[in-house]
């Protein structure tokens, strides 16, 4: 009877200890700031209601920056790019992954400037024709500044993350930082896609 040597089993790494707490508190952030981002878009949907259901109101145009969809296109592109670095520290491919987390500091960078002027835009608009218009702007305004805000998050979650790829902290299996930053992103996107889908509707009603 031969004896055939069997095949060594695959090591299967399972997550660390450290790792998986800190993914339960990364959970429960995301959760706290989903249910803040439902709160604003109801507090949004009110408030629309209440601008365009006054009686005899002249309603001001609402006008939707065409640079945000450059910065929803860039947005994409962060979280695509991210997705990247989440594979390629899973492989060990570290040079993909300092080049991946670089591209999407450039571009997180670039959101800013870009955003920046669309809101620009949005001000000086928002005084024309003038105040006595009733207009959806106030309300608008504030969502755009506090998903920048979030933004700046994750940004600061770039930043750390370059530091922890110069310090050699990551590898197959630490790596979550990384994953995390990815997950933040993609959160980001999903909001920015729910507010941009609302702005759309609040132009289409005003215009209406």
């Amino acid at each position: 009877m031969v004896h055939r040597p069997t095949k060594p089993k695959p090591l299967i790494v399972g997550k660390l200890e450290s790792d998986r707490r800190w993914e339960q508190g990364a959970w429960l952030f995301l959760v706290s700031l989903t249910v803040f981002f439902l709160a604003c878009m109801i507090l949004y949907a009110v408030y629309v209601g209440m601008r365009l259901g006054q009686p005899n109101a002249a309603i001001q145009p609402f006008y939707l920056p065409p640079l945000f969809i450059v910065t929803t296109v860039n947005l994409i592109a962060i979280s695509t790019v991210l997705h990247l670095a989440v594979q390629a520290v899973r492989c060990e491919r570290r040079g993909d992954l300092l080049r991946y987390i670089v591209i999407a500091y450039v571009l997180g960078f670039c959101f800013f400037l870009i955003q920046g002027i669309g809101l620009s835009q949005m001000m000086w608009r928002m005084q024309q024709p003038g105040r006595a218009m009733a207009n959806l702007y106030g309300m608008t305004f504030f969502l755009v500044v506090v998903h920048a805000a979030h933004v700046v998050g994750g940004m600061a979650g770039l930043t750390f993350v370059l530091f922890g790829i110069q310090r050699g902290r990551y590898d197959h299996e630490r790596n979550f930082p990384i994953r995390f930053c990815a997950l933040y992103w993609h959160f980001l996107d999903i909001v920015w896609l729910l507010m941009l889908s609302g702005f759309i509707y609040a132009a289409i009603v005003s215009k209406s």
